[in-house]
């Protein structure tokens, strides 16, 4: 009779563990790789208390994100969208405190710093952030919903311009928040509601 209750709870608990499956985001590889990435860089710079260390580890993770460039696939949350169709940005969690950031309104999402840039680099108006798809999918979708996205990071929207202006003259405090909950611009150009497996 012993036997026969320790297989069925045995059994009980092989179903039960199968409903916990992995987190969505650590079902894709490369996304996996650069989470993993940036826990690697920011959890012993974080542990050594040494301001050195942090602003380092910081500008290794905004370079991390340079080197992601165009992703596919992703897993996310959507956790804000702001504006309105013409103006929108949405922040989308990519990973435990990890979130990338898109925007169509340049000036309103960096009060004008980049956009003067652009105006004496170039005629050309910056690129928006996300595509008329993403937007269209936006419309679709509420807070809290689990999403799949495609897009590129690393330069910001894809223009040319390195993300690496939130660095520059930061405080320590600054890159420690920064190390603690990261978030990048991308450009996204899908975004869908992920299928429920």
């Amino acid at each position: 009779m012993a036997g026969r209750r320790v297989f069925l709870l045995g059994g009980a608990g092989f179903v039960l563990g199968g409903c916990f499956d992995r987190p969505c985001h650590e079902r894709n590889p490369a996304q996996k790789a650069f989470l993993d990435g940036l826990a690697a860089l920011a959890k012993p710079a974080l542990a050594s208390n040494n301001p050195l260390a942090v602003e380092e580890a910081a500008r290794q993770s905004v370079a991390l994100a340079d080197k992601v460039g165009a992703f596919s696939d992703w897993c996310g949350t959507i956790r804000k969208i702001e504006g309105n169709a013409q103006v929108a940005a949405v922040t989308i969690e990519v990973g435990p405190q990890v979130s990338l950031y898109a925007f169509n309104d340049w000036a309103l999402a960096f009060a004008g710093s980049i956009t003067d840039l652009f105006s004496t680099r170039s005629r050309q108006p910056p690129p928006p952030g996300l595509s008329e798809a993403a937007i269209g999918a936006l419309k679709t979708l509420r807070l809290g919903e689990r999403v799949t996205l495609s897009g590129r990071m690393g330069e910001i929207a894809g223009s040319g311009v390195f993300d690496l202006s939130r660095l520059f003259g930061k405080s320590d405090a600054e890159h420690r928040q920064f190390l603690q909950t990261p978030r990048f611009v991308a450009r996204i150009e899908a975004l869908a509601a992920s299928k429920k497996t």
